[in-house]
């Protein structure tokens, strides 16, 4: 089995002898390997407030009231569920007269071939990853990757970043030194967390023994990462690089993403532990559809 350790400054002098390569994260690799996200990144920040729908004038005839005591999910993981006595009211109204809605668009075989054609052209070169991280310490992850349908050529590595600062992001792009893109999308990501000192103490308390992972050394500083699969192709190597190379370009924001997130749940979760949310009070209408004629159009010569 062959161990490969690479910095993202060796690896892409090893790519490119000539290339003059910057070790500072806040700068930019001269000649290729820039790498940047593409759209947002999730920072904490809550979602604006859904816009509640436009009720119609409802005329009610009759109404049915009755209480019921309810338990819902609690609104975060660690927290009690929600219970509680709502009132469910029940409205029967007249027929308001919705119109129907639109009947589905008709699109012809010739259409959907040029759309999957055009997006086919765009996305090309979009790799779809699929990452399991675990994180010691919040210093050390022990990462497996792979790409969409091709697990077979699943790389293994540990490396010197702490994965936790690649969520809150999907789509990333790297130039590589030939001025192409590389695109990739994560589909999925899986990430656990590890204190070893924490499970040392935890299994001693039940005189056990923690046994801690093998971690290689790796220098701290410059992202770097040691390979531990057998034989990895060259094109694994390269995303593995790639994921590396973001974090030289993007690393300071994608950590300040993750600990403002990390904070607004805090907040957020001590504030639901003061003030325990209470189960809504549920309004609900109903009306019996008065007949419509049906009105099916037909091209000409198809059968009814």
């Amino acid at each position: 089995m062959k161990n490969l350790i690479l910095s993202t400054a060796s690896f892409l002098a090893l790519m490119v002898p000539q290339m003059t390569v910057r070790s500072s994260a806040q700068e930019e690799v001269t000649q290729g390997g820039n790498a940047e996200i593409t759209g947002a990144i999730a920072d904490g920040k809550p979602s604006p407030p859904a816009i509640p729908p436009v009720l119609p004038d409802f005329k009610v005839k009759s109404t049915v009231a009755r209480e019921l005591d309810v338990v819902e999910p609690p609104p975060m993981s660690g927290l009690p569920p929600v219970t509680g006595t709502i009132t469910e009211m029940v409205h029967l109204v007249e027929d308001p007269k919705l119109p129907d809605p639109p009947p589905p668009p008709v699109v012809t075989d010739s259409e959907v071939s040029v759309v999957l054609a055009e997006a086919k052209k765009k996305y090309r070169e979009a790799r779809c990853l699929f990452l399991s991280a675990t994180v010691y310490d919040h210093s050390r992850t022990l990462l497996r990757c792979y790409t969409s349908g091709n697990l077979r050529k699943e790389i293994t590595a540990w490396s010197n970043l702490d994965f936790n600062y690649y969520s809150g992001f999907s789509n990333f792009k790297v130039k590589g030194a030939a001025e192409e893109i590389r695109a990739y999308n994560i589909m999925d990501m899986g990430v656990g967390n590890e204190d070893t000192a924490k499970w040392a103490k935890l299994t001693a308390k039940y005189g056990a023994k923690y046994k801690a992972p093998k971690i290689p050394s790796l220098p701290d500083g410059d992202p770097a990462y040691l390979i531990v699969s057998e034989n990895p192709d060259e094109e694994s190597v390269q995303i593995m690089e790639d994921l590396h190379q973001l974090y030289r370009n993007e690393g300071p924001r994608m950590k300040e993403a993750y600990l403002a997130r990390e904070k607004a749940y805090a907040e957020r979760y001590a504030y639901l532990l003061a003030n325990p949310p209470v189960p809504e009070d549920v309004v609900i209408h109903f009306w019996k559809r008065q007949a419509r004629p049906a009105v099916i159009e037909r091209q000409e010569g198809e059968e009814p």
